[in-house]
C-alpha cells in the first residue's frame, strides 16, 4: 500500500523520525509490530527494510530509524508529499499486563521507538510504570520527553552526559535496592542488553518479553532468514512471524 509522508524531522544524527498517513489499517496495529518499507524503485534496493511503528493514532503511523546505509539513506531524504510503498502491521506485538500491574520498561539505544508506543498504550491499563532508558551519550537521546509522561523515567549515558553514567542494568539494580518491584518488563535493545536484562531477573517472579531486532527478507516468515533458537535449542524461532515480541522464556539470547 502507499502511504505519503505528512512529517519528517531529525531527532539526533543520523536518526530520523517520518511520519505518514493515508490508507492503512491503524486500529489493528499492536505495540511491537513493524512495517515493512520499499525502497525506491526497488531496482536497486531489492528488499524492503524493517521498521518498528514508534506510535500511530487514526490518521498516521510514525517510524523512528539510524542512517545505516543507502536504503536508510534514501528514506530519510524523503519530502513532506513523497509516497512510500508499505507492508505492514506485520509480527507479533507486546501484550499488555494486567489492570495495576507493577511493569517495567527498558529500553536501549533504537530499542526505544517501539516502547513509545507500548507505554501509550498501556497507560490505560497501569500507572504504575518505571521507564530505563540507556545511550551512549547525550546525543544519541531519544524520545525522553516524550517517555518521561508515560511513567517514572531513569535515563542512562555510557559517558554520564545525560542521567546516570552506566547502564541499564545498573539502574535498574538502583531502583530494585531503592525497594522498586515488577511483575511485568517489556525491554527492546542490542542483544547483549536483552540477555544481562533476563539473568538479571532469572531468579525473581516476573514476566519478561523482549523484542529481538534482525535483518529481514521478506518479512513474513517465507524466507526463514530471520530465525533465532528457542530456549531449549529445538527449534529455530522467525523472528518475523514469531515474534519480533517473545516470552523471554521462550528463546535463547
Amino acid at each position: 500500500m502507499l502511504l505519503t509522508v505528512t512529517d519528517i524531522r531529525n531527532l539526533a544524527p543520523g536518526i530520523w523520525q517520518i511520519t505518514l498517513g493515508g490508507e492503512f489499517p491503524y486500529e489493528t496495529v499492536k505495540s511491537g509490530q513493524f512495517i515493512m518499507i520499499r525502497i525506491g524503485s526497488s531496482r536497486e534496493h531489492i528488499l524492503r527494510r524493517p521498521l518498528s511503528i514508534a506510535a500511530v493514532t487514526r490518521e498516521n503511523t510514525t517510524i523512528v530509524f539510524r542512517v545505516v546505509g543507502q536504503g536508510t539513506k534514501w528514506l530519510s531524504e524523503r519530502q513532506v508529499g513523497d509516497q512510500v510503498d508499505v507492508l505492514g502491521p506485520l509480527g507479533r506485538g507486546f501484550p499488555n499486563p494486567p489492570a495495576d500491574a507493577k511493569v517495567l520498561i527498558v529500553g536501549g539505544g533504537l530499542g526505544v521507538p517501539p516502547l513509545y508506543l507500548l507505554g501509550k498504550t498501556i497507560q490505560s491499563e497501569t500507572a504504575k510504570v518505571d521507564i530505563v532508558l540507556g545511550f551512549r551519550t547525550e546525543q544519541d537521546c531519544i524520545l525522553t520527553s516524550e517517555l518521561s509522561r508515560l511513567g517514572h523515567l531513569v535515563v542512562t549515558t555510557d559517558d554520564g552526559s545525560l542521567g546516570m553514567r552506566g547502564t541499564v542494568i545498573d539502574a535498574v539494580a538502583n531502583l530494585h535496592r531503592s525497594g522498586r518491584s515488577w511483575e511485568y518488563v517489556y525491554a527492546c535493545g542490542p542483544l547483549p542488553m536483552l540477555r544481562r536484562l533476563k539473568e538479571y531477573f532469572s531468579d525473581q517472579d516476573v514476566k519478561g518479553y523482549v523484542s529481538l531486532e534482525e535483518h529481514m527478507a521478506c518479512g513474513v516468515g517465507a524466507c526463514h532468514g530471520c530465525v533465532c533458537p528457542s530456549e531449549d535449542g529445538s527449534l529455530a524461532r522467525r523472528i518475523c512471524i514469531n515474534g519480533p515480541v517473545f516470552p523471554w522464556n521462550e528463546v535463547s539470547l
